[in-house]
């Protein structure tokens, strides 16, 4: 009995072999883990490519509204190869309200339903599917402790017809001076331009697609396709060389529309110089309803872009670049007694042209002061008077325009945008408070009187005014309001003060009479940065009815 406990003992104290034992223990442990590994990523691997089937069957079904089952189970069971005897799919025609105020899944709405917006849901007004799939995946190693042989997995994917537009606003096309724009866009990308009127008219008529140029920017960007999303580009820097780079790729391409080969050179003239300028990419373009959207997720389908034009980039890349700057330009106007004109336009935030808007989506013009000196030729009978230098300021305010709906009513509106302006200013004087104006008379070369001159006009705000655009009429630009003669309006509220007001209140109608031509002049000034007086021109690019997109 000794000699048993004896041994037990030693037999307790004995440490031999327990690396064996411990080791034998953290074998079955690695083996219960890889098991678990292993069939948990088998289940998650199988649910991400049944996933990846239902939403190319909500995507496929949502094209074929007529029939929605028969398409889902033909993407499903034909193209992608799942068993149909193992596997169960259902297609549900919904109607889809872009609502962000609603979770996910209440902004879907079935047959017979009143949506949110007050649709009452029926087959005509249906614009979306929802797919729900029940398939199986197999077990490996969770079988052996006594768990089925198949896990089930459900997958639900949600495909609208959604409905874009391009647009943007107070581009005008028609009224660009070559001469003063070069100076303004010149003097706000800090360069020297040389532009003709051809090239402006390149620029202006050449579009391209508005996806093809983002996914072109992201690369140049340093963003990855598949990971990031067009959110995050249109929230990053880039460089205004970066931009020109992917402009030119697009131009090179098969989706550039217009003159492109000239709108080219002319766009690589204006922004090579100042390519190392930063520029957010959101102060140009806008692109709401893919902000969510994986970079090169969305397919182009040829004959079914968005256009942008090409000179709202360039435009819109000066206006960011010179931004708060004063520029200086001048012109020889020799047209009756007003003898030359010269002054600064300072531009304040810049607009963001919509790439890709939905219904809702705004830009917002400029607003933009300009400080004229308009030198005025004009004699008086014994009171001699070479010329007069008359300062002028005005304000052009900014203004809105939002997509009001996007019918797409076949043969007739597609788009309709609704404009808006603000309140400006025009009066004689320096800056919006700055010193008013005063005319010096002189007689034999020497100065005589001093009399003060002013007057001011506001520029009355318009709208919010509809504005239709049917297919036809896509590129071209269409006004909220008829044209405002600033300037002539100032020149008949002017007052001269002083003793010598009512001997000399015949100079006034004078210097009204040569202040008219200055119209043009500011009209062309405006024109350059994409801004008009008292209205708003606004332009669609182009429209895409019925995109379909993943909306869960």
């Amino acid at each position: 009995m000794l000699q048993v406990k004896s041994l037990l003992w030693r037999f307790a104290r004995d440490e031999g072999g327990v690396i064996s034992v411990m080791g034998a223990m953290a074998l079955m442990l690695a083996l219960a883990v890889t098991m678990i590994v292993v069939d948990t990523g088998a289940v998650l691997s199988a649910k991400r490519a049944q996933q990846a089937a239902t939403d190319a069957a909500a995507l496929g079904a949502v094209r074929q509204l007529d029939s929605v089952q028969a398409a889902a189970e033909q993407i499903l069971f034909v193209l992608n190869d799942f068993d149909s005897n193992a596997a169960t799919a259902t297609a549900t025609p919904v109607y889809f309200v872009a609502d962000p105020s609603r979770a996910p899944d209440q902004r879907y709405f079935a047959l017979g339903e009143t949506a949110s917006d007050g649709t009452v849901v029926d087959a005509a007004t249906v614009n979306a599917v929802r797919v729900r799939m029940r398939g199986e995946s197999p077990t490996y190693f969770a079988r052996l402790f006594g768990f089925g042989e198949m896990t089930e997995i459900e997958t639900v994917a949600v495909a609208a017809l959604t409905k874009h537009t391009s647009f943007s606003a107070g581009t005008r096309l028609a009224s660009l001076d070559a001469g003063i724009a070069n100076q303004v866009l010149g003097g706000l990308l800090g360069t020297t331009l040389n532009l003709s009127l051809v090239d402006y008219n390149a620029l202006a008529g050449t579009t391209i697609d508005a996806l093809t140029f983002l996914d072109a920017l992201a690369i140049r960007a340093g963003l990855e396709a598949g990971s990031d999303t067009y959110g995050d580009l249109l929230g990053t820097t880039v460089t205004a060389g970066q931009l020109l780079d992917a402009a030119v790729e697009v131009l090179n391409g098969e989706t550039a529309e217009g003159n492109p080969s000239v709108a080219r050179v002319a766009l690589q003239s204006a922004l090579a110089p100042v390519q190392n300028g930063s520029v957010p990419v959101d102060g140009i373009l806008g692109a709401t309803p893919y902000s969510d959207r994986v970079i090169g997720s969305v397919q182009t389908i040829p004959g079914s872009t968005i256009p942008i034009g090409v000179l709202d980039l360039l435009t819109g890349t000066a206006t960011l670049l010179g931004q708060g700057q004063a520029v200086g330009f001048g012109t020889n106007v020799n047209v009756g007694s007003l003898a030359s004109v010269n002054g600064t336009i300072r531009v304040g935030a810049p607009m963001a042209h919509m790439a890709v808007g939905k219904v809702g989506d705004s830009v917002q013009t400029s607003q933009v002061d300009v400080q004229l000196t308009a030198r005025i030729q004009i004699s008086i009978p014994l009171v001699v008077t070479t010329s007069i230098d008359l300062p002028i300021f005005v304000r052009a305010a900014s203004g809105n325009a939002a997509v009001q709906g996007i019918p797409c009513t076949p043969g007739g509106t597609l788009v309709t945008l609704s404009g808006t302006t603000d309140t400006g200013l025009a009066r004689v004087g320096v800056g919006e408070n700055g010193p008013s104006a005063a005319i010096t008379l002189t007689l034999l070369f020497l100065p005589i009187l001093n009399v003060p001159i002013s007057g001011n006009v506001p520029i009355a705000s318009s709208g919010p005014t509809s504005v239709n655009f049917s297919e036809s009429e896509f590129g071209l630009p269409k006004q909220t309001a008829s044209q405002v003669n600033v300037i002539s309006n100032l020149g008949g509220a002017l007052t001269i003060g002083g003793a010598t007001g009512q001997i000399l209140s015949g100079l006034t109608s004078a210097i009204a009479s040569a202040l008219t031509p200055l119209d043009q002049v500011l009209d062309a000034v405006l024109a350059s940065v994409g801004v008009k007086l008292g209205s708003m021109d606004m332009i669609v690019h182009g429209a895409k009815c019925h995109a379909p997109v993943l909306v869960r």
